[in-house]
């Protein structure tokens, strides 16, 4: 059994045709308008500091970031066509093609690790190496933000537009949770349609901050 088939579907063109599906979302002209994320996002990260969002498409989130914060920005996806997208329409973001359990940059590069949407339908098997990978990049002092569902418990659906894909509806933020050196900063439930509250807890997203702090966590006796 191949542990990482939805890693492979993806990188073998169903990351390519979400970014078709979805382009217009991810238009140019797009990257002046406030989204909830950013509106996070930005009081995170300084002007002086740095940002990675992990599945970034074209890399419209990071320009709007880069545009509100003036930080260095980063962002990898594993639509080839997205990457090429963003190169020629946001210059000023360093793309790459590659996958969240494998991150191409430097040990503690990063003051905000910024989870785009994308953990919903990562094979369960690359999660411990993605939570790694994440918290190698990320600098001490940093955050970690995750965009995802906001179910009411772990839900497992069929993934409506390729074969061989599931979606997992969970809480992500207790994966790094779990570690005394995260704390949670902040949840900001919304909905597809806005930035408002939804009861229906299938379609209800949230953005969630963490804080990484090394030295804290612990009593001394």
């Amino acid at each position: 059994m191949n542990e990482f088939q939805q890693r492979d579907i993806f990188l073998g063109g169903e990351s390519d045709a979400y970014f078709r599906r979805n382009q217009m979302a991810y238009a140019v002209e797009q990257a002046n308008q406030e989204s909830v994320a950013l509106s996070v996002a930005r009081r995170y990260v300084s002007s002086a500091g740095s940002a990675l969002e992990i599945g970034c498409a074209n890399g419209l989130n990071l320009e709007r970031l880069r545009r509100a914060t003036g930080c260095r920005t980063a962002g990898i996806d594993p639509s080839a066509n997205a990457i090429e997208s963003g190169k020629r329409d946001f210059a000023g973001i360093e793309l790459r093609l590659a996958t969240a359990d494998a991150l191409p940059f430097e040990d503690h590069s990063f003051d905000l690790v910024w989870f785009g949407f994308c953990l919903y339908v990562t094979d369960r098997a690359a999660l411990p190496r993605i939570v790694q990978e994440a918290d190698r990049v990320l600098k001490d002092g940093g955050y970690i933000m995750i965009v995802d569902f906001d179910p009411a418990q772990p839900v497992r659906v069929k993934y409506a537009h390729a074969a061989g894909i599931s979606s997992y509806k969970a809480d992500y933020s207790r994966m790094f949770l779990g570690f005394p050196q995260y704390a949670l900063v902040e949840k900001k439930p919304f909905s597809h349609a806005g930035a408002s509250f939804v009861t229906d807890a299938n379609e209800r997203l949230a953005v969630q901050v963490l804080h990484k702090n090394l030295s804290s966590g612990y009593s001394t006796p």
